[in-house]
Order: structure tokens, then sequence, then C-alpha cells
């Protein structure tokens, strides 16, 4: 039988795990370097490459709950353990816990290889300052839970409004040029579970396809597909 050594979980890995919950309380992690996870609505994924190798597969049921208790030794300094294929010892200077996997066939799991854009209709770049301004500006309006990317006379904007009020207050920011016409909806709570911790991206590199899903590539590499929603409309000039 191969010894399964010892593993530390990095700074990065660590806080793209917590990301992670954000958009499904459970993972299922397969041996190797890449983390991937998909929402229960199967309308937001993520996925990213880590700097360790997991040494097996196996499933977390509460993603959050597994951090707390690793974020309980000292200064972080753990190893992971996965001698047993029914759960992980975690180790500290002086602690240890025993945490049990869960049954993978209950975690969704999202594809093996991250589905390519059927085409780019529509991209630019965005700070994690204006995504930060956006997300402030929903909560300030309160009742808005609409996030747009659309086109105005050339111009790409990211909008917050109401898109089934005219009457609406609006927040927008402009981010690029375009010659098409369109109007890409998505959830305001799914543009959420993204990252935006400033002390870790800069910003995204977003793609939009019109056959309905957006692609966000963030300043650390790690990539979410999110879903656009029905009503959205694209026209060529």
């Amino acid at each position: 039988m191969k010894t399964l050594h010892p593993m530390k979980l990095s700074d990065r890995t660590y806080k793209v795990l917590r990301n992670l919950t954000s958009i499904n309380r459970s993972i299922r992690i397969k041996q190797g370097s890449q983390l991937s996870t998909l929402s229960i609505q199967k309308n937001v994924l993520a996925s990213t490459e880590v700097e360790e190798t997991f040494p097996r597969d196996f499933a977390i049921y509460d993603l959050d709950e597994f951090l707390k208790i690793c974020s309980l030794s000292e200064d972080m300094n753990i190893d992971l353990e996965f001698e047993n294929e029914s759960f992980v010892t975690i180790k500290g200077r002086n602690t240890e816990a025993k945490y049990f996997f869960a049954d993978p066939s209950i975690v969704v799991t999202p594809p093996e290889k991250l589905p390519e854009l059927p085409s780019v209709d529509c991209e630019f770049d965005i700070s994690i300052g204006q995504i930060r301004s956006l997300s402030q500006a929903l909560s300030i309006y309160g009742n808005i839970d609409d996030f747009s990317i659309i086109s105005n006379d050339g111009t790409i904007q990211v909008v917050v409004a109401d898109r089934e009020n005219a009457s609406s207050n609006t927040y927008s920011i402009d981010v690029g040029e375009t010659d098409a016409k369109f109007q890409f909806n998505l959830k305001s709570e799914n543009i959420s579970k993204i990252e935006q911790s400033q002390a870790i991206v800069t910003g995204y590199h977003v793609e939009v396809s019109k056959s309905g899903v957006s692609r966000w590539i963030s300043s650390d590499n790690v990539t979410y597909l999110i879903a656009l929603e029905p009503d959205s409309s694209y026209e060529e000039d």
C-alpha cells in the first residue's frame, strides 16, 4: 500500500476554499491539484489549479465547518493526513482532529473539464473596486436585484437596475466599447459569489457568450462560469 504523505494548505488554497463555500457548502475534491465546485442550482461553476496535490478523492459535506476546524490550530500550521479512506486527520502543533468524509454521491459535482464558451460576444476588464461599487449600489437601493451587462451607444456598461421597472433607480459603470447591441442579464446573487476581497484579487477579465453563459477570470487565476438569465438578448450590428 502506497504511503500518503501529510500535506499542508497554502494561504491561497485556504482562501480559495473559503470563497468556494459561497457557491456550494459541499465539495468533492479529486486526486490532483484542481479545485472545482458547482452550485446546487448548477448556474455557477468555479475552478482553479492550486499548488498542493491532494493524494486521494474525497468529499466534504460542510466545507465551512471543515475550514473552521482547520483554523483552530495556531497560525494554521497544520498537516492533513489522508492515510484513512474514511476521514482526514488534521494535526496541529499540539492538536488533532478527525474529520470524516461525506458520501460523494450526495455532492453536486462539476464536470471533469471546464466547459469552453461557444463564442465570445462581449469582452472587458473590470476592477475589484468597480465590482464592489456595484455591490454597494445594490445594497443601498435595497429593492433592486438585477445586474446587467449592456451596450449603450457603442459603450459596454455594467448596470444595476430593476429591468422590469422603467422608472427604476440605476447605477452604471463604463467598462469598454462594442459594435453590437445586447443586454446580458445575471442574478446579482450569483455575482456576489465571486471573490470580492481587494486583498486577494485586483479584478476580473470577463467574457460573455450569447449562448447564455459568462466567464469571469480573476487576477488570482480562479475561473467562474455564471449563467445568464433567459431574457438576455444579443443583436449584431
